[in-house]
């Protein structure tokens, strides 16, 4: 049967590495780097998809069995991938994949216990765990890994790829590790340059492991766009939000007027914002920020992922965000909508 759709998905919503490696994972390095560069500029890195999708009202395509089924299912879902690039704003990317979450839930729960329908949970697996939904992830893809057969090694291997991220994602290193090192163990032939990520990936565990909640933030010391001091502990005694973002990012630009509302609301009662952008054009970051009335101070030093804060914290996906409270430890991290309100909220309420 040709499930395509799985690669479509990948390329429409993974984050940056995995759209690199789906998409030119025969190429030589070299080229794979030229041909990431060349599309994140010009597509966002991923939107997220709303916890609602399952729910919406869905009508699946006519068919005389669930391969049938599915076979056209995947057909209307990579067709709505490629809509991807087209999409005017991140509000319509965020209804396409809404679309095609919500397809996908329906599918398996009409032929629940098919091979489709664990193929589909590879499908919303991959897509949760590429829009940074890493808890929704993890049922997904525990139950593809814990059923597929070893006809389905490559999915298989991206299915322990996704789920390694998503642990990392969570705090659980361990788990994180162990599907790391399977991959490597059992999976290295299936795509050496993702074999070389996971690798590479496996190093950095130990960095993470320091941004564990509780732990201290990575020390900084740089200059913002304005030629202002910014470091960690130059907030001591404010709840600060270490900001990894970029113009280029739709779920960043998505989630900016939250921000900007947070930061508007609490600003005067001790939090702080430190962005850390990862784009490459100074006049489009300019720009943005101008028409947007962003306040804070911003980092720029115009590489890219090779940012050099970035790669302190070991940042591979955005936005990617730290809550530090008023002693400086780290108390929540990847915040979005009203959890972010919520947590600072808390943080400001403490007593030091």
């Amino acid at each position: 049967m040709n499930r395509r759709v799985w690669m479509w998905a990948a390329l429409a919503i993974a984050i940056v590495v995995p759209v690199v490696l789906l998409s030119a994972k025969d190429k030589a390095p070299a080229e794979v780097a030229t041909a990431q560069v060349q599309a994140e500029e010009t597509k966002p890195l991923g939107i997220p998809v709303s916890a609602n999708a399952a729910t919406a009202k869905v009508t699946l395509p006519e068919g005389s069995s669930a391969e049938d089924v599915y076979t056209k299912l995947t057909a209307e879902i990579e067709a709505q991938a490629q809509r991807m690039g087209t999409a005017a704003s991140p509000e319509e990317q965020m209804a396409i994949l809404d679309e095609i979450a919500a397809k996908l839930e329906a599918f398996r729960s009409q032929y629940s216990g098919t091979p489709e329908a664990l193929d589909a949970a590879f499908q919303l697996g991959a897509m949760k765990a590429s829009t940074q939904q890493f808890e929704q992830a993890v049922p997904y893809l525990a139950e593809f890994v814990g059923k597929a057969d070893s006809s389905q090694r490559e999915k298989l291997t991206y299915a322990h790829y996704y789920l390694a991220e998503s642990f990392k994602n969570t705090g659980e290193y361990d788990k994180a590790e162990g599907e790391y090192k399977l991959i490597l163990r059992d999976y290295s032939d299936v795509n050496r340059n993702l074999t070389n990520y996971v690798s590479t990936s496996l190093d950095g565990l130990a960095s993470e492991r320091k941004l564990a909640i509780g732990g201290d933030p990575i020390d900084f010391d740089v200059k913002s766009l304005k030629g202002e001091r910014i470091s960690p502990a130059a907030y001591r005694g404010k709840v600060l939000l270490i900001d990894f973002w970029a113009t280029w990012c739709g779920p960043c630009i998505a989630e900016m007027p939250n921000v900007k509302n947070v930061y508007s609301k609490y600003h005067g009662k001790g939090f702080e914002i430190v962005g850390i952008s990862l784009d490459q054009s100074r006049d489009k970051l300019d720009r943005y920020i101008a028409s947007q009335g962003i306040e804070w101070p911003q980092y720029f030093d115009g590489k890219w992922w090779n940012n050099d804060v970035a790669v302190s914290y070991g940042i591979k996906s955005i936005p990617a965000t730290i809550l530090v409270d008023k002693k400086g430890k780290i108390r929540y991290k990847s915040l979005r909508g009203k959890q972010l309100e919520t947590a600072v909220q808390e943080l400001l309420a403490e007593k030091v």
